[in-house]
C-alpha cells in the first residue's frame, strides 16, 4: 500500500508499534508508535498537521483494526469505517448474528461457555465437524475444527485462552470451496475485482489447527456462482454498514446451500491477494481506488477492470518447530520463470514456534504462468528442491510432509 501511494505521487505517514516493521523503513513519515494507543496516534497527526503537512486520510492493509481507522477517520473527519461497523467487523459473534438477521446466509453458530454446550449444540445441528475460535482473533489465532467429541474440552481451553475478550464462537463445519473476495464499496455502487480459491487441500496435515495454505487465481468457479457470491459478499459488507471503502470476505460454497458468508472485514487483505495476485493475474491494483477512497475522493471504476487473464498462485512454507540452521536450493529456485515472490519470515538462527496460526509461517512464494498446470508444475518445483535445516535435520516445508 505504501508503494502503491507513493507511485500514486503521494507522500505516505507509517506508523506501526514494531520498530522493525518494514513499512516504517519505506514510508516518507515514520514513527515507531503503536497503532492502538490512540492518545499517542493523535498526537502525533497533530504535530505532523501543525507542522504543516497535509495528512488527510488513514488506511491499512492485513492489519485487523477496522475498529481504531474508524476512531482516528473520526476524529479527522476523513473517509473510513463508521464506530458502528469497526465493532461489527472485529468481533465474530455480533458481525454473524447482525449478518443472519438481515437474511445473509452464514453457517450455523452460537456463543458457547462450557464444553457441555458445546456438545449439547453439537447433537442439535447433527453436523458432522464443528469449528471453534475466539470472536475477537484473526489470522486463525485460536481456530480449531473438532471431529470427535473427546476433543471439545481441550479445544474449548485453547479458544477461550486465545480470546482477548474471553467470548468463544461455535460454528458448524461447511464443507466446500472456500473463496476470498475483496470489494470496493462506494455509496451506492460496488464491484468485487479481487476473487480467489483459497486452498485447503492439507488440513489433515495441520489438524487441529484450521490453516489456509494459499490461494489460486483466476477462481475455477463458474460466472453464475462467481457473480452470486459477489453479490453476496457486497450485499453483506453494505448490511455491516461499510458504505465507502474495502470490504474483505470469506466465503464457503455448500454443495445444496449455495454461498455462505464465513466473514466480512472492512480493511484490504495481506497475504498477497490484493498486492500481488490479482495485480499480476489481471493487470488490476484496486488499492489505489482503496486510497482515493480514504482521501476523500471516489474510485475509479474502469481501473477495476481486467486487463489480462493468468494463472497465480501463492503458496507457504511450513516446517517443525526448532532452530533454523540453513536453507539450500535458492539459487535453481530464483531461476524459476514465473517466481515473482521469495520471501522467508525466519532468519537463520531463529527459532521457529510449533506453527498454530497463520502468523507464524516460514515463508511465501508467488508464480504467475499461462495456466494453472503450469503454476502447479512450478509450486511442486518450489517445494521439491527448497530444503531447510532444523535441529540438523534437512525437511521440506511442503505441509503435505508434517503428517
Amino acid at each position: 500500500m505504501i508503494r502503491t501511494a507513493q507511485g500514486m505521487g503521494l507522500g505516505t505517514v507509517a506508523i506501526d508499534g514494531n520498530k522493525n516493521a518494514p513499512g516504517l523503513a519505506i514510508s516518507n513519515i515514520s514513527e515507531n508508535i503503536d497503532f492502538s494507543n490512540l492518545g499517542k496516534v493523535y498526537q502525533y497527526i497533530d504535530r505532523l498537521i501543525t507542522e504543516g503537512l497535509n495528512v488527510c486520510g488513514v488506511s491499512t492493509m492485513g492489519s485487523d483494526v477496522p475498529h481504531l481507522l474508524a476512531e482516528i477517520s473520526k476524529k479527522y473527519n476523513w473517509n473510513g469505517p463508521s464506530i458502528s461497523t469497526g465493532i461489527l467487523t472485529t468481533n465474530k459473534y455480533l458481525m454473524k448474528k447482525h449478518l443472519r438477521s438481515n437474511g445473509i446466509s452464514v453457517p450455523r453458530f452460537s456463543l458457547v461457555r462450557s464444553p457441555e454446550e458445546i456438545e449439547k449444540l453439537w447433537d442439535e445441528w447433527i453436523c458432522e465437524k464443528i469449528i471453534i475460535k475466539p470472536t475477537d482473533r484473526a489470522g486463525s489465532r485460536g481456530v480449531r475444527l473438532i471431529s470427535e467429541k473427546k476433543w471439545i474440552e481441550r479445544d474449548f481451553t485453547y479458544a477461550k485462552t486465545q480470546s482477548l475478550n474471553g467470548e468463544v464462537l461455535l460454528e458448524e463445519y461447511i464443507p466446500g470451496l472456500q473463496i476470498s473476495t475483496e470489494s470496493i464499496i462506494y455509496d451506492n455502487k460496488s464491484c468485487t475485482p479481487g476473487y480467489a480459491d483459497r486452498v485447503y487441500t492439507d488440513m489433515d496435515s495441520f489438524y487441529p489447527q484450521i490453516m489456509e495454505n494459499g490461494g489460486w487465481v483466476p477462481s475455477i468457479q463458474s460466472e453464475s456462482v462467481a457473480y452470486e457470491i459477489s453479490q453476496l459478499v457486497e450485499k453483506a459488507a453494505k448490511v455491516l454498514g461499510i458504505n465507502r471503502g474495502p470490504a474483505k470476505g470469506d466465503v464457503v460454497v455448500h454443495p445444496k446451500r449455495g454461498p455462505m458468508i464465513i466473514e466480512i472485514a472492512a480493511r484490504l487483505s495481506g497475504g498477497d491477494f490484493c498486492a500481488n495476485l490479482v495485480p499480476l493475474s489481471s493487470g488490476v491494483n484496486y488499492v489505489k481506488d482503496v486510497i482515493r477512497i480514504a482521501m476523500g475522493g471516489a474510485p475509479d471504476w474502469k481501473n477495476m477492470e481486467a486487463k489480462y487473464s493468468k494463472a497465480v498462485a501463492n503458496r507457504y512454507f511450513f516446517l517443525p518447530s526448532g532452530q533454523l540452521q540453513d536453507i539450500k536450493g535458492e539459487t535453481e529456485i530464483k531461476k524459476v520463470l514465473g517466481l515473482k515472490k521469495l520471501k522467508y519470515f525466519y532468519d537463520i538462527g531463529d527459532f521457529i514456534p510449533d506453527i498454530r496460526n497463520h502468523g507464524q509461517r516460514v515463508g511465501v512464494f508467488v508464480i504467475a504462468d499461462e495456466s494453472r498446470e503450469m503454476v502447479q508444475d512450478k509450486v511442486t518445483f518450489v517445494y521439491n528442491k527448497l530444503r531447510f535445516k532444523v535441529n540438523g535435520k534437512w525437511y521440506s516445508a511442503d505441509p503435505q510432509f508434517r503428517i
